[in-house]
């Protein structure tokens, strides 16, 4: 009976261009419905694996990521896993079983978040992508890291190197996908994949 009344008072706004109405509007939705792409970053990190990139990190959905993983907007995790689940479908192939794994954020940033949005997704697209899909926290940062903003590809491989680690053996998965929000120079990817 409040939300009415609220909804008066404080419209909900699109998280992807501010129009009001939706949580996502049918515009934003509509330039996430494209297919998931092969992606490869150049220069390309030795060691990165295939990657299957959900969207172009841009426009709408670079203000919806922004929005659930700086703002705390948990209410975007079912359309963003959503979207993670397409690119890890490309990636498995309907119906193989496989471990999706987040990528591992760094302590102090999820106590700053107060949650860890790259588990929050991973586990999303786990349950909504088609096949035996199960999510994974196998990952964990071992060495202190720099924040990779701002750093360029070189100098994002040697703040990785050797930092990122298995908790437990991996061996009973016949697929292992490591999942991540934005891949910018593969180098968080291609670290995960060692």
């Amino acid at each position: 009976m409040l939300q009415p009344f609220l909804d008066l008072l404080l419209p909900a706004r699109c998280a992807g261009c501010g129009a009001v109405g939706d949580l996502v509007c049918d515009g934003c939705l509509g330039s996430l419905t494209r297919p998931p792409e092969h992606a490869v970053p150049t220069p390309c990190p030795a060691g990165l694996p295939q990657v299957w990139a959900a969207c172009e990190y841009d426009g709408p959905v670079r203000r919806l990521l922004v929005a659930h993983k700086e703002r705390g907007r948990h209410d975007l995790t079912p359309v963003l896993g959503l979207l993670l689940g397409r690119a890890v479908s490309a990636a498995t192939g309907v119906g193989r079983p496989a471990l999706v794994v987040p990528v591992p954020s760094r302590p102090s940033s999820a106590r700053k978040r107060g949650y860890d949005h790259a588990r929050r997704l991973a586990a999303r697209a786990a349950a909504t992508a088609p096949g035996p899909l199960v999510a994974g926290h196998v990952l964990r940062l071992q060495a202190a890291v720099a924040d990779q903003g701002g750093l360029d590809a070189a100098a994002r491989s040697r703040n990785l190197a050797g930092a990122i680690v298995a908790t437990r053996p991996l061996t009973d998965w016949p697929l292992v996908v490591v999942v991540d929000d934005v891949m910018t120079t593969g180098s968080t990817v291609a670290e995960c994949a060692r």
